[in-house]
């Protein structure tokens, strides 16, 4: 005979059974996706860079300072397609593809035939700012083109080159200069291109530095010159770099400083 005890137990598991939200939650190595929907377009598709780091860069003018704190996603414009991953724009991860789960982005790890992995999920805050984890990234809209470095990602990402060194130069005798955002300097003796470091994790690294490229095609090692760099408000220094500890066993430079000042240019628009 089943006292009342019993019916009041029975009903409470009658209410967890049929009402999903008092389901446990477990994460499935799975996605739960609708793969009929694997063409579907992706509204937040885009380059999207860290908060912190853009603040960092638009306050300090240091890609260096601001290194730590970068976090560049590059989402595509349809799931399932593979999503450019790079951390402090040093390590780039292509084994990740963006999937929509009901009205959710999520970031899954795939490798070979090993099971998915979720390991992002987006939350979108508005149509410029989305958040992964506790990081805030912002909407950007850079120009990419190929990396004639090949440094990390095979695209080059022109972050800085619109932040920081677009526009028009006088130098301390007169001569106009400019650095257009595709990368092209004009009027800087025979300078062709520029390309600012995104990366400082590696030797021979200890200042702000750019490459200026002597060559308009098939450029090669010999075309490239570095330059450590300061921007003073509108002023921009670039320095000859001297090198202070040299590596016999790599045989590269490991360290250097800022040495002689080559040009000083100011901004005037």
């Amino acid at each position: 005979m089943k006292t009342k005890a019993t019916y009041f137990f029975l009903i409470i598991l009658l209410m967890f059974a049929c009402n999903p939200k008092y389901m446990p939650q477990s994460h499935s190595d799975t996605p739960i996706i609708g793969f009929k929907a694997k063409n579907s377009k992706i509204a937040i598709a885009g380059c999207w860079v860290s908060e912190v780091y853009l603040k960092s860069l638009k306050e300090f003018k240091s890609p260096k300072r601001a290194q730590d704190n970068g976090l560049l996603l590059i989402i595509p414009k349809r799931v399932n397609e593979k999503v450019s991953y790079m951390e402090a724009f040093h390590d780039d991860f292509d084994y990740y593809s963006i999937l929509k789960n009901k009205n959710t982005y999520e970031i899954w790890e795939i490798i070979n035939d090993n099971p998915p992995k979720l390991e992002f999920v987006i939350e979108v805050i508005s149509p410029t700012r989305i958040k992964i984890g506790t990081i805030v990234l912002e909407k950007i809209n850079p120009l990419i083109k190929s990396d004639f470095l090949r440094r990390g990602l095979k695209e080059q990402v022109m972050i800085q080159e619109d932040l920081l060194f677009k526009g028009k130069y006088i130098t301390s005798d007169n001569r106009k200069v400019e650095f257009t955002k595709d990368g092209k300097i004009k009027g800087l003796d025979d300078f062709y291109f520029y390309q600012p470091i995104n990366d400082y994790y590696d030797m021979g690294m200890q200042v702000d530095q750019l490459l200026l490229v002597k060559s308009r095609k098939n450029i090669e090692w010999k075309d490239l010159e570095y330059f450590g760099f300061t921007f003073n408000h509108d002023t921009l220094e670039l320095y000859k770099l001297n090198c202070i500890s040299f590596d016999t066993t790599s045989g590269y430079c490991g360290e250097v400083e800022n040495g002689e000042l080559k040009y000083k240019l100011w901004r005037i628009r």
